[in-house]
């Protein structure tokens, strides 16, 4: 019974947003994303003219069939080592550690300045965004999203929520920034809203750790109920020796 008693979790340590008001007030402010080498960028370029035939015989890829995620990286624009993309018919373009709002509008300049349309409307989408999510999780593993403003609730959502015995106040993030990676620390338990880690970007890794009644359960005996296995079969057998 005591050990089981330590074992257990308390409710303090599962409740999610213990300080959280219904007053409080929500930003819908985030960052955007800066893109580095190897993200893929689906490009489409439209038009309000009717007759687009000389975009569409430039640029093939754009108009390619593509149905399925496998396809979209396979005609996408992968950034190279030098931060370029080859965006046909414009040629080689810088886009490494700008926005996909800027990119826009330099590709769209540029359409405008080489005379091949005259008001284009340019839209990009980073089609390789996943965060991988590991530990505590029902689901771990690797996940797509295409969201701008993607948030640590729903990576943990996409991972099939928490399990009862991640530590909720203890989460872990790894994210690259400026070619180094960085750790971030995150409470569930408590408000992070307007946390300024409770936006996850493009390649983060979270780890949802262990709470401290899963590491003891752990250990060289097993878990609660082999423990009590071999609690029980020890005290049969010295019943047994003493009555005999």
């Amino acid at each position: 019974m005591l050990f089981l008693s330590f074992s257990c979790s308390t409710k303090k340590d599962i409740i999610l947003f213990q300080d959280f008001n219904s007053n409080d007030s929500i930003s819908n402010i985030y960052d955007q994303y800066k893109l580095k080498v190897d993200d893929i960028l689906k490009i489409e370029i439209k038009t309000e003219m009717p007759d687009d035939e000389i975009l569409k015989s430039t640029t093939p890829n754009i108009y390619a069939n593509q149905s399925s995620d496998i396809s979209f990286q396979y005609y996408g624009y992968q950034i190279d080592a030098n931060g370029f993309i080859n965006f046909v018919p414009l040629g080689k373009i810088y886009v490494k550690g700008y926005t996909i709002s800027e990119i826009s509008d330099i590709i769209s300049n540029k359409i405008i300045d080489s005379g091949i349309l005259i008001k284009p409307v340019v839209d990009i989408k980073l089609i390789n965004s996943n965060v991988t999510v590991l530990g505590e999780v029902n689901n771990p593993g690797s996940h797509k999203f295409i969201q701008s403003n993607f948030n640590i609730l729903e990576a943990i959502g996409l991972s099939g929520g928490l399990t009862i015995n991640a530590k909720r106040d203890d989460v872990r993030i790894i994210r690259e920034i400026n070619n180094e990676r960085i750790v971030l620390k995150i409470d569930l338990t408590n408000n992070i809203i307007n946390d300024p880690h409770y936006q996850i970007l493009p390649g983060d890794i979270i780890i949802v750790n262990p709470n401290s009644a899963r590491v003891k359960n752990a250990g060289i005996i097993g878990n609660s109920g082999t423990l009590l296995s071999l609690l029980s079969f020890i005290l049969s057998s010295i019943i047994v020796i003493s009555n005999s």
